[in-house]
């Protein structure tokens, strides 16, 4: 079985694989001065409550957060008993990466692109909804041809509270009508219907550079929350970046 971690700034996806379907995948809280083994406990209780009859013997990390990445390394080798194969340069992933810096582009992209484009079998624009909001545009022939970055919502929002005196903090709903009637309503009209606004103005713009009637797909842990308020994204996964790496991994057998 294979074990997928993915590593962001604000949450890890894990996933455990058995070569035909996802047998689990969950997330946890990432906290950056959290050791080795404190991760390696709570992932091992997991696994082990998950009772898979069997233990991942192969393991695929895609880490964006520098500090955690070979926190990570040690912590996946730990509980499949093999040294997991990092997503990075050199790694075989069948994406052309057309950018003036190959080497600065997100791990967490790379492995969504790839699993995007196979799952739309043409142009696509994948839009990840985390700490920042991002938008990676892939061509039909399967190259990562730009990127363009956003505040996420939930980063959008922590600064309008902390910088607005006056403002508290509110949850990430959308509002029943885009006037709000109250402090908590205007912000999300503001916030959450704000960013839908960004997010399809974004898309928009991509799929006309792109010229080839792009796909929309979302993914990120507020993609079940967002993606239905943006008719632009046909396909969303919240868990799309874990099915990339499970790709990337059967292309580079060890």
């Amino acid at each position: 079985m294979l074990l997928a971690v993915e590593v962001n700034n604000s949450t890890i996806a894990l996933g455990v694989h058995d070569g035909e379907s996802w047998r689990a995948r969950w997330r946890l809280q990432t906290v950056v001065g959290r050791t080795g083994d404190e991760y390696a406990f709570l992932i091992g209780k997991m696994l082990r409550e998950l009772r898979l009859g069997a233990e991942p013997r192969r393991a695929v990390l895609a880490s964006v957060v520098p500090a955690l990445t070979e926190v990570f390394g040690d912590v996946v080798e730990r509980l499949s008993r093999s040294r997991p194969l990092v997503l990075g340069p050199g790694v075989k992933t069948g994406l052309d990466l057309r950018v003036d810096h190959p080497s600065e582009v997100g791990a967490d992209l790379v492995a969504g692109a790839v699993a995007a484009h196979a799952m739309a079998r043409g142009a696509c624009v994948v839009v990840g909804f985390g700490a920042a909001t991002t938008f990676t545009a892939v061509s039909a022939q399967g190259a990562l041809v730009g990127v363009a970055i956003a505040p996420g919502l939930g980063t959008g929002a922590e600064a309008l509270a902390e910088r607005t005196a006056g403002l508290p903090r509110a949850s990430l709903l959308p509002p029943s009508s885009v006037l709000g009637k109250n402090t908590v309503h205007a912000m999300q009209a503001g916030v959450v219907l704000g960013h839908v606004g960004l997010v399809r103005h974004l898309v928009g713009r991509i799929g006309d550079e792109l010229g080839t009637g792009a796909v929309g797909v979302a993914t990120g842990e507020l993609a079940p929350l967002l993606a239905p308020l943006i008719p632009e994204i046909v396909v969303s996964d919240p868990w799309l970046t874990l099915d990339g790496l499970r790709l990337i991994s059967d292309r580079n057998p060890r």
